[in-house]
């Protein structure tokens, strides 16, 4: 099977240099664009399902991509985004004065109401493993969040809880998986190269580990 996971296209929190985290905010006129320009990467190839976290940000990306393959989107709240509990909705600089976050001490230690790291990893890896094991001879597609999208990369090659891998996921970033959920291999990791004319539909042809 292919699972394609994309991260959502820029939005309203995004430009406000905001921490999102569960916050609800729409997508942005570019983040449209981008959401446009990855639906029509991912065009030609033989959908079958497209899920997605049930944040507007996301689900506005995910409903680009299944109009061209004539699919409802599926709602899953495993693929939300980390909730940052009463940090949501603040700027960096407003959360350092608040917290001291200098000190060393885990952000979600210090916020109410934060989720755990590990919580957010238990409860993505568990959708994503359902998931590859759901479509094991066909191609669907999970649209979430940039922490979300780490946890799931850190849990799919086997990183220990509290470690995750040096990436910076873009907005509408593809990462493809292929294989069930015990033998999974990422074949494609934080691909963009849609948003800069240079696309071509993935044809199963693996573009390995390009960031």
């Amino acid at each position: 099977m292919t699972l394609i996971l994309v991260r959502h296209g820029e939005s309203e929190g995004n430009i406000r240099r905001i921490m999102q985290g569960q916050l609800d905010l729409p997508l942005t006129e570019a983040g449209r664009e981008q959401a446009r320009l990855v639906a029509a990467r991912i065009a030609s190839m033989p959908v079958a399902a497209v899920y997605s976290s049930p944040l507007s940000r996301a689900f506005e990306t995910a409903r680009a991509i299944a109009s061209h393959h004539m699919l409802a989107v599926a709602p899953v709240d495993g693929l939300q985004e980390g909730g940052w509990g009463e940090a949501q909705g603040m700027t960096w600089t407003e959360v350092t004065a608040r917290w001291d976050v200098a000190g060393g001490r885990p952000l979600h230690e210090m916020i109410p109401g934060a989720e755990t790291p590990e919580s957010l990893r238990s409860r993505a890896a568990a959708v994503i493993d359902t998931l590859l094991d759901r479509h094991t001879s066909d191609v669907a597609v999970c649209v979430s969040h940039a922490g979300t999208i780490v946890q799931l990369i850190a849990h799919l090659i086997g990183m220990p809880e509290g470690q995750l891998p040096r990436l910076r996921t873009g907005n509408t970033a593809v990462t493809v998986v292929e294989g069930a959920s015990d033998r999974a291999v990422i074949t494609v990791l934080n691909d963009m190269c849609h948003l800069t004319g240079h696309a071509h539909p993935y044809d199963g042809a693996a573009v390995r580990l390009r960031e």
